[in-house]
């Protein structure tokens, strides 16, 4: 799933915690973090880039920065098989 702003990372980071079972109180707690700020992250608001990865740590997740424009050399491999 592609993330490209801050309401749909944060609408993505309340399906994996509750996929977890968990409360936004413990996610708080296991990403060493208040409530509060799992709120205003799940609501897409600007929270420290540290609690972020904390918060993926404590869900179990990592993230990975993919380049949106298109890999012409990837494209050419492909075209490059089918033949």
């Amino acid at each position: 799933m592609l993330l490209h702003n801050p309401v749909v990372f944060g609408e993505r980071i309340r399906e994996l915690r509750r996929a977890k079972g968990y409360s936004q109180a413990i996610l708080a707690h296991r990403a060493k973090c208040n409530r509060k700020t799992v709120i205003d992250l799940e609501a897409g608001e600007n929270v420290a880039l540290y609690t972020v990865f904390r918060v993926l740590s404590a869900l179990g997740m990592v993230l990975d920065i993919v380049d949106s424009r298109i890999d012409l050399k990837s494209l050419a491999d492909l075209v490059e098989h089918d033949e």
